[in-house]
Parts: C-alpha cells; sequence; structure tokens
C-alpha cells in the first residue's frame, strides 16, 4: 500500500499500479505531488487516470518501474541511468543506491566509458548519462608534396609596370635532387561501444602522385615515398606530371662556333644567337643575353615556352615560334608566334599571332605591324603621331568551325582506332611466337609493327587536337582589345568581324556591344 486517504487507496500489485476509488472529488492536478513522491509510478495516461478518480471502482493506472533502469542508445554509443527515487530518499542512500546503478550497469554489460556517477547531478526520473563509447577516428589522408615550381609572369613592380629582365625562366636540378613526396595514408584508430564491441576505424583517403617515370625515380623512405631526378636537367611539369627534361646549357653565344642547334630538350644560351643562326628545341627556350638577339632566322619551342630576356632586332628575318608562351622585352621587325605573347616595352612592326597579347599598360607600345588574337590585346598606346598603319585584330572564338573540325576529326579518328584494332588483331599470331619468325615472314611483321606504331602516334595527334579545340570551346572569352593610354590615328581596330580605322585619338576597352563595335 502506497497511500490510503478519504478519496483513493493507493497499491501496488504484480508490478501493477492499482486505484481504488473510494469518493469522487480528488483533484486531477494533485496527482502530480504524489508521482513526486513515488517517482517509480509510471502513468499510462492522463485520461486513465481522470476516469480512475471519478469511477468509484478499481482500476489499473500504471506501472511500477524498477527504482534504476538503464537504457542503451540504439547505436550502443551511450548509455542511461534513471534513478526512480525522490530526491530526499536518493539524499538519505545516496551510496547504496550509486553502488545499486554501478550494479545495474555491470548486469546491462555496460563495460566501456563510464562516467563517475558522483559528479552527475541528480533529479528524479531525468536521465544520468552513465558511458559514453569512443568513436572510431579516421586515419589521416596521404600527403602529396611537390617541389614548387615558379610561375612564369614577369613580376610587377611598384609602378605596376612589368620586369621582364629577370624570370628565373629555367629551374635546373641535378641527379638525386627532391621533387616530391608522398606521405601514405594512415590507420585509423578504432573505436568502442559502451558495451565492448570494437568499431573499427577507415584507413585515410589515398591521393595519386604524378611524375613522369622516364625521368623521376621513386625511392620508398621510412614512412613515405620520395621522387628524385633521375638525371640533371630542367624542372617542368607537362600534363600534371612532374619530370625533368633534357637540358643543354650553352654557356655563350650560338654562332659559328656552335652551329644552329636542334635539341631534344630545354635549351638554355647565356650569350645570344647571333644572325642567320637558329635554335630548334622541344623543351623551353631561354636566351639569357642582356643584348637579346639580332637577326637570327628562328628560335623556336615545339613544346614549350620562349624566353628573350634583351628583346629582338629582327630585320624582317628573325620568326619566334612556341607551342606555349613567349616572353620578350621587346621585338623589333620580326614575327612572333604562341600561345600568350608577353612584351615589355614595344612591338614595332612585328607581325604577331596568339590567344592573346599582353604589353606594358602602363608604357608599353605597339606601332606598325598587325597583331592578330583569339581573344585579348592590352597596351598602353597603340600607333604613333605619324599615323602609322597598325593593325590590332582580336577575332574571337569561332565555335561552329571548331566544332565541325572536331567532328572532322573524330571520324577520322574512329577510322585510325577501327585500323589499329585490326593490325593488332592480325599481328597477334605473330607476336606470339615473334622468336621463330625468319626470312619474308619476320620482313612483314616488322612492317606490321612500323604500321602500328604509326596509327598510334595518329591516333594520339588526333586526340591531342580534339582535346585542345574543346579547351578552347571551353575557355572562350569574347575579343577584347585595351589601350589604356592612346590609339592613335591611323590604327585599324578590329574585332570578332567589325573593324574601324581610327581618326582621332582615343582610348579604352574596344569589344563588341550589342552587335556595334564602341569604337
Amino acid at each position: 500500500m502506497l497511500i490510503q486517504n478519504e478519496f483513493f487507496d493507493l497499491l501496488v500489485q504484480e508490478e501493477k499500479v492499482i486505484l481504488r476509488t473510494k469518493k469522487n472529488g480528488f483533484p486531477l492536478k494533485s496527482f502530480d505531488t504524489i508521482t513526486r513522491e513515488h517517482p517509480r509510478i509510471k502513468i499510462i495516461s492522463f485520461p486513465v487516470l481522470r476516469k480512475a478518480l471519478t469511477d468509484l471502482e478499481e482500476h489499473v493506472i500504471g506501472n511500477w518501474i524498477p527504482a534504476i533502469e538503464v537504457s542503451i542508445a540504439p547505436d550502443k554509443m551511450m548509455a542511461q541511468l534513471y534513478i526512480n527515487v525522490s530526491t530526499k530518499e536518493f539524499e538519505e542512500n545516496k551510496q547504496s543506491i550509486l553502488k545499486q546503478a554501478e550494479k545495474v550497469l555491470d548486469d546491462a554489460g555496460v563495460i566501456y566509458g563510464r562516467q563517475a556517477l558522483l559528479e552527475e547531478p541528480f533529479k528524479p526520473g531525468e536521465p544520468i548519462i552513465a558511458a559514453i563509447g569512443r568513436q572510431p577516428q579516421k586515419g589521416e589522408d596521404a600527403v602529396v608534396t611537390y617541389i614548387e615550381i615558379p610561375e612564369r609572369r614577369p613580376e610587377i613592380r611598384e609602378d605596376g609596370s612589368a620586369d621582364y629582365f629577370e624570370m628565373n625562366f629555367v629551374t635546373p636540378v641535378k641527379q638525386g635532387d627532391w621533387l616530391g613526396e608522398k606521405i601514405p595514408t594512415q590507420e585509423g584508430v578504432n573505436g568502442m561501444d559502451v558495451v565492448g564491441n570494437e568499431l573499427p576505424a577507415e584507413r585515410g583517403n589515398d591521393a595519386k602522385i604524378y611524375f613522369d617515370r622516364k625521368s623521376v625515380d621513386e625511392e620508398q623512405d621510412v614512412d613515405k615515398l620520395v621522387l628524385r631526378a633521375s638525371f640533371g636537367g630542367a624542372l617542368e611539369s607537362i600534363d600534371g606530371l612532374i619530370g625533368v627534361g633534357k637540358q643543354l646549357v650553352v654557356s655563350g653565344d650560338v654562332g659559328p662556333e656552335t652551329g644552329s642547334i636542334t635539341f631534344d630538350g630545354s635549351v638554355v644560351v647565356y650569350g645570344t644567337v647571333l644572325a642567320g643562326f637558329s635554335v630548334n628545341a622541344t623543351g623551353d627556350i631561354s636566351i639569357e643575353g642582356n643584348e637579346g638577339i639580332t637577326n637570327a632566322k628562328e628560335i623556336q619551342s615545339s613544346e614549350g615556352d620562349v624566353y628573350i630576356k634583351g628583346g629582338i632586332f629582327g630585320g624582317g628575318l628573325t620568326i619566334v615560334e612556341a607551342r606555349g608562351n613567349i616572353f620578350v622585352k621587346h621585338a623589333n621587325n620580326c614575327k612572333l608566334y604562341g600561345k600568350e605573347v608577353h612584351v615589355g616595352l614595344y612591338l614595332l612592326g612585328t607581325e604577331v599571332r596568339a590567344e592573346s597579347v599582353f604589353i606594358d599598360k602602363n608604357k608599353g607600345k605597339i606601332i606598325g605591324g598587325e597583331v592578330e588574337v583569339l581573344y585579348k590585346i592590352e597596351c598602353a598606346y597603340a600607333g604613333n603621331s605619324h599615323e602609322r598603319k597598325t593593325i590590332l585584330r582580336a577575332k574571337g572564338i569561332d565555335k561552329e568551325l571548331l566544332y565541325m573540325e572536331i567532328q572532322e576529326m573524330a571520324k577520322s579518328l574512329k577510322e585510325h582506332q577501327e585500323t589499329f584494332g585490326k593490325l593488332e588483331q592480325h599481328a597477334l599470331p605473330f607476336r606470339n611466337n615473334e622468336s621463330q619468325l625468319r626470312g619474308p615472314q619476320a620482313d612483314a611483321y616488322e612492317k606490321m609493327l612500323e604500321v602500328i606504331e604509326s596509327n598510334g602516334k595518329v591516333i594520339a595527334e588526333l586526340d591531342k587536337e580534339i582535346q585542345l579545340r574543346i579547351r578552347k570551346i571551353k575557355q572562350a572569352v569574347p575579343a577584347q582589345i585595351e589601350v589604356t593610354r592612346e590609339a592613335n590615328p591611323g590604327t585599324i581596330i578590329q574585332v570578332n568581324s567589325k573593324s574601324s580605322t581610327l581618326h582621332v585619338t582615343t582610348k579604352g576597352i574596344f569589344e563588341i556591344v550589342d552587335g556595334v563595335l564602341n569604337v
């Protein structure tokens, strides 16, 4: 028997709380006091209690819950205790109740992450955090680091002008130099739930290290993979692969003593290239002499950039061509063909073909000649006061033409791939018995391999050209010509198909606005 009064008897039978009502009129709200004094009473619902207080019969109104309960989260990462005794009872029997709570946790299998119950504040019926599991910790991700490759951009001085004298154009490396490293993924730290189950941790995310296996060696250090130069040369990054290019260094001039140079790699000339001589290379070409070059025949890089520290006096003969960018102090009466052309001082009587041309916006000049780009021309002055004819042309991208070219190349690519596949199938029986081939059979097999190799090169080149055109379409920006100080009379401004010859001095950004050239 819990309570007896004039209104009812409240008792517990077989873990059920029973109310025998003797008289109506007991306030429902006053029952809160009873449940506070007896926290083990868990009322089924207030409608049930309301009915029991008004109906002179015996009713089951709730359950008699344990004095101490444990609740384990579904993921088993937390256990909570419910101590269902009054505050007075808890304070009077604190040690024994807590000791009993520890036993309840033991019986429930809660063995990990137990909290000190004495430090937890107590309120009857409210949960006490009794144990917290440890979440698994994912391992550290792989870390890839490469040697820093200096950006090939002229240094901008305080006055905003560009310094083309010192660009650190070529970064030399010696055999065995450190080029990069990869610290592998690390194991994580396993977790554990409150009932002692181990929770496996994920290993960190891996990362790929990219390098040219022909010029870079990989060494396994104690705890990391290290990249080192296989040989001395010039540091390069081609299509995202760190590598070392072969490098030819000419300490003096290219002239009668050296002859014209053709080299598979990069070339550094610390002097000049004399009149009539050429430098042709697959990699970067750097002409470091302060005097630049005069009347040289040709400077050509089939895959890289060209840097001419002292400028060009071309005499109408010199051609400078790069698959990449061209950096030059000035250019006089020559031809420049590249991706981007960067000029420090001026272009005088020079023909330029590029994606973009950038000449110092504070004092750079284009006088005479013809500059044709896809995207942008940028300079301070165009033409001169004598109204010398100067043609500036920004063509923009003809996307329809590029799409047509891509379609034609894709068709050709498919045909070559089909031929390549058939040749590979035809060569397979010979390849399996290569060591036994003699005479005409061996000659035929050799010719077949040559054709296969030739087809492979054509496929690679077609794919490269398709990707180049796709990149042009994606990166296409509106054609624009910017003259920041003076565009003189006699200057011809052409953007896309719209053209205008200047008759008065002006300046600004010239582009197509609402279908009209804004000159």
